[in-house]
């Protein structure tokens, strides 16, 4: 397949994804959060939704073009974020007077940070040519994920 009907199809497949996501947003707030009929958080479903869609359609595209500098950039990049992330909270935490509603534990924030460094590894070593893009996507992900996972309980 071409260049360009790849990209074409993406295209194609990000507009009806969030369409769908448009449509469906009413039923989606209806279910899951019940009595709450804001209009922020409708806007804030669309709005996190389309970035959501539109890097995996990004990343889907990448992984079609075999794009592998690019994908691996990304995954360092979404790593960096997550590691900076945790680390601001954590110095954020111990000292500066920042007091927020919901404190993540400390040993969660610096779990973190070993993830994503672990990441930024698998960036570099996709980038290298050292390991393939699906296992390298596949292990950042799960990484991700069980990260989330861990935080949520």
């Amino acid at each position: 397949m071409n260049t360009k009907k790849i990209i074409v199809i993406h295209l194609a497949v990000f507009i009806l994804l969030t369409l769908l996501l448009f449509f469906s947003s009413e039923f989606f707030i209806n279910e899951f959060a019940e009595g709450f009929h804001d209009i922020k958080l409708w806007i804030g479903l669309i709005y996190y939704g389309t970035i959501g869609i539109l890097f995996l359609t990004i990343i889907s595209c990448l992984i079609f073009l075999k794009q592998r500098k690019i994908i691996g950039l990304i995954i360092i990049t979404v790593n960096l974020f997550w590691t900076w992330f945790s680390l601001d909270l954590l110095f954020r935490y111990h000292f500066t007077e920042f007091h927020p509603t919901f404190y993540i534990p400390n040993w969660i924030l610096i779990m973190n940070s070993i993830f994503a460094i672990v990441g930024i590894v698998i960036g570099f070593k996709l980038i290298n040519k050292k390991i393939t893009v699906k296992r390298a996507l596949l292990t950042d992900f799960t990484l991700i994920l069980i990260e989330l996972i861990i935080q949520q309980s």
